[in-house]
């Protein structure tokens, strides 16, 4: 069923005193310097006071003084030209996008782009799933609506270079609930967030809150971004290649590289099976050729067993196939 230029690897998965100090003795000498003290200590405290009066003046002052502030001494460059309706000037609201936006829709935030050094800085904890993956740039922007209401959009615009490097990225992010969208072939959304491959482009348009009101916006800035962007449709013919018995929809996705911890495995599609109570993974990977292919099968093989796996040396009904048990699981290498 399957050609001899890939290779496909099945795999069964289980998973802190106060200290009382004595009191002195007071002697009647100590009266004339008692006296003194008390003293010494009206004249501080009516220093005190006056201090304290001082203080309360400047702080008035300091008070009305901001309502009759001099604007002279602000920089021009603090406001724009914009006027509010109060008559003061107002901070300029940005104006450049990067998608063509719908009506009713206005940016919040100017754009930004980051590339593989600043990647983290927007996405701390997921850049390295990006930059294993073949990424290029990273292009971003919030927008609202034009009402003024409190919600508003981020779109997060991924170039990878290549579509199935965008395609590995968006079906190891797929998140559960989705319900699929025709926008593109690869295509999703969930309640507050939409997520698609667009040629090279992996696209998430995630909005603050998860409400009906949301998914207009989200769809027609996606719909006006795939419409202005020349790029060719994703075609992953590994997809075909997988059985269908037993599959679990959207379950196929792509491991660039290392996957399951073998630096030589690259370009690794992956589905789930269900048979019954038995559940398995697929694992495939197309190579140049038949001997590459059988090369990084028994490369594979080795790595299982030089790690605890045990080979077994059953009597297995495909030719050249590897059967190796490892930490409760089995897979069957060819």
């Amino acid at each position: 069923m399957f050609d001899t230029k890939f290779s496909l690897l099945y795999d069964i998965t289980l998973y802190h005193y106060i200290e009382c100090l004595p009191q002195p003795v007071m002697q009647l000498n100590d009266l004339n310097v008692i006296g003194e003290n008390r003293k010494h200590s009206r004249q501080q405290t009516i220093t005190s006071l006056a201090i304290l009066f001082m203080l309360l003046i400047i702080a008035t002052g300091i008070f009305l003084a901001q309502f009759n502030f001099n604007p002279s001494v602000l920089q021009n460059s603090s406001f724009s030209s914009t006027e509010s309706s109060s008559g003061t000037p107002s901070p300029a609201a940005p104006t450049e996008s990067l998608i063509p936006l719908p009506a009713g829709v206005v940016p919040l935030s100017p754009p930004e782009s980051f590339d593989a050094q600043s990647l983290s800085d927007k996405i701390n904890g997921k850049a390295e799933l990006y930059l294993s993956a073949g990424f290029v740039s990273l292009n971003s922007q919030r927008f609202k609506d034009d009402k003024g209401s409190d919600f508003w959009v981020e779109a997060y615009i991924y170039d990878m270079g290549r579509g199935q490097n965008a395609f590995s990225v968006f079906s190891a992010q797929r998140r559960e609930g989705s319900a699929p969208l025709e926008l593109t072939p690869h295509a999703y959304r969930t309640r507050n967030a939409l997520y698609l491959v667009h040629g090279s482009y992996y696209i998430e348009i995630i909005a603050s809150e998860a409400t009906d009101r949301v998914h207009g916006p989200m769809i027609q800035l996606a719909e006006n971004f795939i419409g202005n962007t020349v790029a060719q449709t994703v075609i992953i013919d590994e997809q075909s290649l997988f059985p269908v018995q037993g599959l679990a929809t959207d379950s196929i996705s792509l491991i660039s590289s290392d996957a399951f911890g073998f630096d030589r495995l690259d370009q690794i599609y992956v589905a789930e099976y269900e048979f019954g109570d038995v559940q398995m993974m697929a694992y495939l990977s197309r190579r140049p050729d038949n001997r590459e292919a059988k090369e990084l099968a028994l490369a594979y093989q080795k790595f299982l067993t030089d790690f605890g796996g045990k080979y077994i040396n059953d009597d297995l009904p495909i030719k050249d196939a590897g059967l190796v048990e490892i930490l409760d699981t089995y897979e069957v290498i060819f």
